[in-house]
């Protein structure tokens, strides 16, 4: 059995071979060369390990050295809020002392061995000077200190700035030449990347995400794409239409009043005057607690707090903002000529990212539709279009192109058909047929969806 090559073997080999025509006669320059490449691994040992050390500082690390009283601690601040300066300075470093380790191995090889040598051995110096530029220099200057600083980060830190603050001093021209010219091109290029649509984003999440998933996954995920699409939703597609809307003349009684609030269950109504157009004000329930017992004649009128009026075209994550920075849960959506065309609640912004929000009031189902099969549906026409995106399981935005203003399924179909249809009418776009089940001369009632394969 082959045991490889005996060691006696091995001696005798390196004795014989002729090591005066490979190398030259020793020089004490060749210990100059060697010591300075130590030194210069040492340094961009040191480069490599403070650049991790700074930026892997945790939350309470940080809080440590801001409490701290220290000019250290506080030199370490400085340069964690200016990283273009820190990242210059250690990058010129590296690339320097990185540089001039090679440049000072090359001199020693080429001083050490005999010229013939290398002449004729092209290929074993190419190879030498190789494994030492990538392995060297990466186990010694590189990934030994990166370890170690990852694991003892604030220590490196606290005993590394120092060196640091020198080099960032020295290099300090050379640091701004490179900022400068890292933020030209930086603006320069700007411009030409290109912006990840919020379409991008949606379809990035489908890929990313399983298709063999749980109950608590698909809400995930659904709830990733409610924040992505969220700040491209305008009011007017998850707004009530004011056809829907539960509100009370200024002018009625007490008793009829709380007739109508016990009726509708709702905690905040809005108050007109004559018609919808005209909302006054909105009344909150709560307020009437304390009169509960009042006389038919109590001025509930009193109560009416101030409106909130947003456009139809706001979007719903400016309007999340007024809702937050006003105090208020509900506003009055006004069209182009200052109707009121519905309401919207802080309820609706919020089911639009995490879903359909329920409590002990709420009915089952509070979109008014039948379904048939997986392909076939029945809504009413005053169905929002929202409404029924979200019972088919599809984009909000799948009838952009034809829904001009129209917020509810009728009004797609009026859109679609330019007129009132009658009873029977069958309309197509994309791959939906809209069938009219019931219809009077104002209006369309009731529509059957069908899905085409």
């Amino acid at each position: 059995m082959d045991d490889g090559i005996p060691i006696p073997h091995l001696f005798n080999f390196l004795l014989i071979i002729p090591w005066s025509e490979i190398f030259n006669p020793f020089d004490i320059t060749y210990i100059y060369e060697i010591i300075g490449i130590i030194i210069l691994l040492f340094l961009t040992g040191m480069m490599s390990s403070t650049e991790v050390a700074l930026f892997s500082l945790d939350y309470h690390q940080l809080k440590e050295i801001e409490t701290n009283d220290d000019k250290t601690d506080d030199m370490i601040l400085d340069f964690i809020n200016k990283p273009r300066r820190l990242l210059a300075t250690i990058l010129l470093a590296i690339t320097l002392f990185s540089l001039s380790i090679v440049l000072l191995f090359e001199s020693l090889i080429e001083l050490s061995v005999k010229h013939e040598f290398l002449e004729n051995h092209k290929t074993i110096e190419f190879i030498v000077k190789v494994t030492f530029e990538t392995f060297i220099i990466v186990l010694f200057a590189e990934v030994i200190p990166k370890i170690y600083a990852s694991q003892n980060n604030l220590k490196v830190a606290r005993l590394l700035i120092h060196p640091i603050k020198f080099f960032s001093t020295i290099f300090a021209p050379f640091v701004k030449a490179l900022i400068f010219t890292s933020s030209f091109f930086e603006k320069r290029l700007e411009g030409a990347n290109k912006s990840v649509s919020a379409k991008d984003i949606d379809e990035a999440i489908d890929i990313t995400t399983s298709q063999d998933k749980n109950d608590t996954e698909r809400n995930d995920t659904k709830i990733l794409k409610g924040i992505v699409k969220f700040g491209n939703i305008a009011v007017t597609q998850i707004m009530r239409s004011r056809m829907d809307v539960v509100a009370v003349e200024k002018d009625v009684n007490f008793e009829e009043l709380l007739k109508i609030v016990r009726e509708s269950g709702y905690s905040r109504i809005p108050v007109m005057e004559d018609n919808f157009d005209k909302v006054v004000g909105v009344l909150y329930v709560k307020d009437l607690l304390k009169f509960i017992d009042a006389d038919n004649n109590f001025h509930w009128q009193q109560l009416i707090r101030p409106a909130l009026y947003v456009p139809e075209s706001k979007k719903i994550d400016d309007l999340l903002e007024d809702f937050q920075t006003k105090r208020v849960h509900m506003a009055i959506v006004v069209d182009e000529y200052g109707g009121s065309s519905g309401i919207v609640t802080l309820e609706d912004v919020l089911e639009e990212v995490i879903g359909d929000i329920k409590d002990e009031f709420d009915d089952a189902s509070e979109i008014d539709f039948k379904k048939l099969d997986n392909h076939n549906f029945i809504f009413e026409g005053r169905t929002a279009l929202n409404d029924v995106c979200k019972v088919l399981e599809i984009p909000t935005n799948t009838f952009d192109d034809a829904r001009g203003d129209a917020d509810s399924l009728a009004g797609l179909v009026l859109e679609l058909n330019s007129e009132i249809p009658i009873e029977g009418d069958e309309l197509k776009y994309q791959h939906f047929t809209f069938l009219i089940l019931e219809a009077d001369k104002t209006r369309v009632i009731r529509v059957k969806l069908t899905i085409n394969n």
